[in-house]
C-alpha cells in the first residue's frame, strides 16, 4: 500500500532467477577453487583430504550467497505478505476491511461499466452485540462475530444458492457491521442475497453452552441506480441501513431510504403546523444557579410537544427550520416566555429566562420588533429576557446577526452566546459579538474531572470570557465534582441535573420556592 492508501501489487520473489544465479556462483566458486588447487601445491593433501578442502572452501563461498540471494528474500516477503494482510484483513475474522474492500468494490464496479451489469451493495449489522459484550464478556462477543462471519461467507460459498458472490465479496466493517457485495445483481436479486443472508446472520447458534439469537437489519444500495464509486456506494447503504434501523425494518434500499426520510420530513411538517394551530407545544423551564450565592438567577426556556405523538426538539426543530416554519413557534415561544417571567415577577420570583433563536430567527426583519413588543405589551423590563443565540448561528452571517445583536442589546435584552467552543468562529468576530455572556457547551464540561484535555479547554474558555468581560454560564452539570470544579476555576453560573432537570411552570414554582424558603 502506498502513502495514499491505495494498494499496490508487491513484486514477489523470482525463485528461478535465483536458482539461476546461485548456480552461476556455485560454478564460478568452483573454477576458483580449481584454480587455486592448481597453482597452490599442496604436497600434503591427498586425495580425500583435496575433496574435503575443496567442500569446505566451495561451501564458504556458496552459503553466504545462497542466504543472501534465497532465504533472506523469501523471509522478507513473507514478512510483507504478513503485514500487507494485517493491514488490509480484520484481524479477528480474517474478512477483507477497509482500503483492500474499496478496491473490491471499485474492481467490480469497472468490471459492471464493460459488461453494463449491476452490482449490489448489503450492509448488515447484528443488534445487539454491545449488550453481548457488556453481559457476557467481550470474548463471547467475538465468538459471536466470528460465528456470523462464517455463516456469511459460508452463504457466499454456496455457489448453487447465490452464483455471483464468493468470498472475497464479504467484509467487516467498523464495528459490528459487515458488508457484502454482489456482483451482476439488480435491486431484485439483492433482495435474495440480502434474505438468504440474513437469515443465516440470524440462525440461533450456541456459545460456551448459551442460545445466542440475533436479529439483523440490513441496508441496501445499487451500482449505478446510487452511486458510481466506492465510497458513495458504502455511504448510501449504510444510509439506507440508518433508516431501517429507526423505523424498525429488517431491510431498506437507499431509494426507499431517500423516499421515506421525504415522506417522514412532509409528515412533520404537517404535524408541526396542526401542533401550532391546536397549541400542542409548552415550555419547561431548566434552571441556572449562581456558584457564588447558590441561588437561581435565571431559567433557560426549552419547548416540549405534548401528547403521544410529540417529537423531541432535535427532530422537529430542524425540520421546522427547513420548512420555514421556525418563525412562527419562535413568535410563541417568545410570547409565552415573557408572560411566563411576568407572572412570576408578579408572585415574587424575579429572575431572567433565556430564550433560544435560530439563524433563520436573526434573518428575520421582525424579530426585533417581536421582542420590544412583547416585553412592553407585558410591562416587562428587557433585561429579565436573555437572547440566546448558537455560535454557529451568528457565523452563518455574522455582518447581519452582530447588527440585530447590537440592537437588541441596546433595547436592554441580555445576549448569551450558546454553544461556544464547538462552533467555528474566530476571535476577531467574537470580540465583536455585542453578548453578555458565554455558555460553556456541555460538552466540555462533562469530562472535566477526570479528562485533562477538557479540564485545560474549560479553563481556557472561562479566561478567555473573563478577558473579554463576559460572564461564563457552564451547562450539562451532573455531579457535585464538576460543580466544585467549575467553580474553583471562577465559572460564575450553572446549569444542569445535579440541581434540576427542566421542569413545567408550575413545578418550577414549586422546587423553586421550596428551595429558597430552606
Amino acid at each position: 500500500m502506498n502513502r495514499g492508501g491505495k494498494i499496490t501489487a508487491r513484486r514477489p520473489v523470482n525463485l528461478w532467477l535465483i536458482a539461476i544465479k546461485v548456480i552461476a556462483i556455485s560454478v564460478i566458486a568452483e573454477i576458483a577453487i580449481m584454480l587455486f588447487f592448481l597453482y597452490i601445491p599442496h604436497p600434503n593433501l591427498g586425495n580425500i583430504g583435496m575433496a574435503i578442502t575443496d567442500g569446505l572452501l566451495l561451501g564458504l563461498l556458496i552459503l553466504p550467497t545462497f542466504y543472501y540471494l534465497l532465504i533472506q528474500p523469501v523471509r522478507r516477503q513473507t514478512i510483507i505478505e504478513q503485514e500487507d494482510r494485517l493491514l488490509l484483513h480484520d484481524n479477528l475474522t480474517g474478512l477483507p476491511c477497509g482500503p483492500l474492500f474499496h478496491e473490491v468494490i471499485n474492481h467490480e464496479i469497472h468490471e459492471a461499466i464493460r459488461d453494463l451489469s449491476r452490482i449490489s451493495l448489503i450492509v448488515i449489522d447484528p443488534q445487539g452485540i454491545s449488550d453481548i459484550n457488556q453481559e457476557m464478556g467481550f470474548q463471547v462477543g467475538d465468538d459471536v462475530l466470528v460465528h456470523i462471519a462464517k455463516a456469511i461467507q459460508g452463504v457466499c460459498r454456496d455457489s448453487d444458492m447465490i452464483a455471483s458472490l464468493n468470498e472475497s465479496s464479504v467484509a467487516r466493517l467498523n464495528g459490528d457491521r459487515f458488508a457484502i457485495l454482489a456482483a451482476h445483481t439488480d435491486m431484485a436479486g439483492s433482495k435474495v442475497v440480502e434474505k438468504k443472508i440474513r437469515q443465516a446472520a440470524d440462525t440461533p447458534f450456541e456459545v460456551g453452552g448459551v442460545t445466542i439469537n440475533i436479529i439483523s437489519t440490513t441496508g441496501i444500495a445499487i451500482y449505478p441506480d446510487h452511486a458510481d464509486n466506492a465510497e458513495e456506494l458504502l455511504r448510501c447503504a449504510n444510509a439506507a441501513l440508518e433508516t431501517a434501523k429507526q423505523e424498525q425494518l429488517s431491510s431498506v434500499t437507499y431509494k426507499e431510504a431517500r423516499s421515506s426520510a421525504a415522506s417522514r420530513r412532509i409528515e412533520i411538517s404537517s404535524r408541526i403546523r396542526q401542533a401550532i394551530a391546536t397549541n400542542r407545544f409548552t415550555l419547561f423551564y431548566q434552571p441556572k444557579v449562581s456558584l457564588e450565592t447558590n441561588r437561581v438567577c435565571a431559567v433557560e426556556a426549552l419547548i416540549r410537544w405534548l401528547g403521544e405523538d410529540g417529537l423531541s426538539p432535535a427532530e422537529f426543530i430542524p425540520i421546522a427550520e427547513s420548512q420555514g416554519l421556525i418563525g412562527k413557534i419562535t413568535t410563541w415561544v417568545i410570547k409565552e416566555a415573557v408572560e411566563q417571567c411576568k407572572l412570576w415577577e408578579s408572585d415574587g420570583i424575579k429572575i431572567n429566562i433565556a430564550v433560544n433563536i435560530s439563524a433563520r430567527d436573526l434573518h428575520d426583519s421582525q424579530l426585533i420588533e417581536l421582542f420590544v413588543d412583547t416585553c412592553r405589551e407585558h410591562k416587562l423590563d428587557p433585561s429579565s429576557i436573555t437572547i440566546e443565540v448558537t455560535e454557529s448561528s451568528v457565523m452563518a452571517h455574522p455582518e447581519l446577526a452582530i447588527e440585530r445583536l447590537q440592537v437588541l442589546r441596546d433595547a436592554g435584552f441580555r445576549i448569551s452566546l450558546d454553544d461556544f467552543g464547538t462552533g467555528y468562529s474566530s476571535l476577531s468576530y467574537l470580540k465583536n459579538i455585542p453578548a453578555h455572556e458565554l455558555k460553556l457547551d456541555q460538552s466540555f464540561v462533562a469530562n472535566i474531572c477526570s479528562d485533562s484535555r477538557d479540564e485545560r479547554l474549560a479553563r481556557g474558555v472561562i479566561d478567555l470570557a473573563h478577558d473579554l468581560k463576559l460572564s461564563i454560564v457552564a451547562e450539562g452539570v451532573e455531579t457535585e465534582d464538576v460543580m466544585l470544579m467549575l467553580k474553583e476555576m471562577n465559572c460564575e453560573i450553572v446549569q444542569g441535573y445535579f440541581y434540576s432537570r427542566p421542569l413545567d411552570a408550575a413545578s418550577f414554582k414549586t422546587w423553586y420556592k421550596q428551595r429558597h424558603n430552606d
